[in-house]
């Protein structure tokens, strides 16, 4: 346990000095002003659009639809020829980074960021923690898919202490019925203002607590915060009722192109500060986002299709925020396994980042007894080093189970012209 926490501890030093304290001082002072007032709100995204020389919507209190037959940005343009989105360095993008997805459909994906990307990325963060109740400093419980101890911690705490940013960093890889019991007597003791869970993971420690009739003992609870996956009405139910708190829902992505936060109403806000945002139809009352970057000057997509679909809204919300509301997110669905020894399994997308070289697209096939295969199609640069650590990385976050790796020409599709992340075989 010291081990890990030692290294999280490490790692979130790092990150405050490099970037978040930075966000919380220069950035975040600026975006509140933003949140009640039209004219700070327009100004500002004037001020950033003219910055990177980008075209965005300039009314940042309405939801904006994309005009038929406007030139978007699909996700494929960018991962085949990434170079042709890459602007040259210059005085205020010279440091900048690169990073790997994969999201949820499991294709990689390779940016370009600078720092002021990730520093004002926490800006955004942080404001939406202040509309949870957080403060800097106060006590935070984590379980987003973080290796935080051994695959069988002799102790049995399946979790690790960030003494720096003064978290509880739980491993969501296992939950299970035998150990979330210790979990929730983990969280009590630790009793942290806000948990930042996947959907998935808290909604297994909700629905233990609500099976067994019990609800969460802790005092000082604000919010639960979720993100990365599509949180379901029954899943927000199922938290409210276990935690007694409001589920504060956090929608952003990689490509850095739009961001969508919950007030302390419970309502989605397109946050128009952060990103310009057209919706585009798509019938039924819904419309996917598509999204012009006011943040990475390293890498700005314009009107990027990001595949993801919301309902609008549009109406005034009672928290007096002046940015646009959503109704519902309804993207980024993803299968939740339960294993034969009672261990719950999501969010597995990390396994394909890191390979956009050799890989075009990857699925995880579960065959319903513990067994697992990685459905593949790989370019000519695939090699069996690059198989190999597909093993490694799955079987870093689902130990002791039989997995293969298997090269296919594609991927099945559904009607929607999709395929499922995580499929299931019997």
């Amino acid at each position: 346990m010291w081990t890990y926490s030692l290294k999280c501890s490490l790692r979130s030093l790092v990150r405050e000095l490099a970037r978040n304290l930075w966000g919380r001082i220069l950035i975040y002072p600026v975006l509140a002003r933003n949140e009640r007032s039209a004219a700070s709100l327009n100004g500002y995204i004037a001020r950033r659009a003219r910055a990177l020389r980008v075209p965005v919507p300039p009314d940042g209190t309405r939801l904006v639809f994309a005009s038929p037959g406007a030139r978007l940005l699909a996700k494929a343009e960018v991962k085949q020829h990434p170079g042709r989105f890459v602007r040259p360095r210059k005085l205020g993008t010279l440091i900048r980074n690169t990073i790997k997805t994969s999201g949820t459909s499991g294709s990689p994906l390779t940016l370009v960021q600078t720092l002021g990307t990730v520093i004002r990325e926490e800006g955004f963060v942080y404001r939406q923690l202040r509309w949870i109740g957080f403060r800097h400093g106060q006590r935070r419980a984590w379980i987003r898919g973080d290796i935080v101890c051994d695959d069988q911690p002799k102790d049995g705490r399946y979790w690790c202490r960030d003494w720096v940013g003064n978290m509880l960093m739980m491993s969501s890889y296992h939950l299970s019925n035998a150990t979330i019991g210790a979990y929730i007597d983990a969280l009590e003791r630790f009793d942290p203002v806000v948990i930042h869970a996947y959907p998935s993971s808290i909604a297994a420690l909700a629905n233990w607590l609500n099976a067994a009739g019990r609800t969460y003992q802790g005092k000082a609870l604000r919010g639960v915060m979720t993100s990365s996956e599509t949180l379901e009405p029954d899943v927000r139910e199922a938290v409210m009722k276990a935690f007694g708190v409001i589920v504060f829902d956090w929608y952003g992505q990689a490509e850095r192109v739009s961001a969508i936060g919950t007030c302390e109403q419970g309502r989605y806000h397109l946050l128009t500060d952060y990103a310009g945002v057209e919706l585009l139809d798509k019938g039924e009352g819904r419309a996917e986002v598509v999204g012009t970057t006011l943040n990475n000057a390293a890498m700005p997509l314009v009107r990027y299709c990001t595949g993801d679909t919301v309902v609008p809204d549009g109406e005034a919300c009672p928290c007096g925020r002046v940015f646009p509301t959503l109704k519902a997110i309804v993207g980024r669905q993803e299968k939740i396994l339960t294993l034969p020894d009672g261990r719950i399994v999501a969010r597995l997308d990390r396994i394909f980042q890191g390979h956009d070289r050799s890989l075009v697209e990857g699925q995880v096939l579960y065959h319903g007894d513990g067994r697992f295969t990685l459905r593949v199609v790989t370019t000519e640069g695939f090699t069996a080093a690059d198989e190999a650590a597909l093993k490694d990385k799955f079987l870093l976050r689902v130990p002791g189970v039989p997995v293969e790796v298997a090269r296919v020409p594609a991927i099945p599709r559904g009607p929607n012209g999709k395929f499922e992340f995580i499929a299931v075989e019997f």
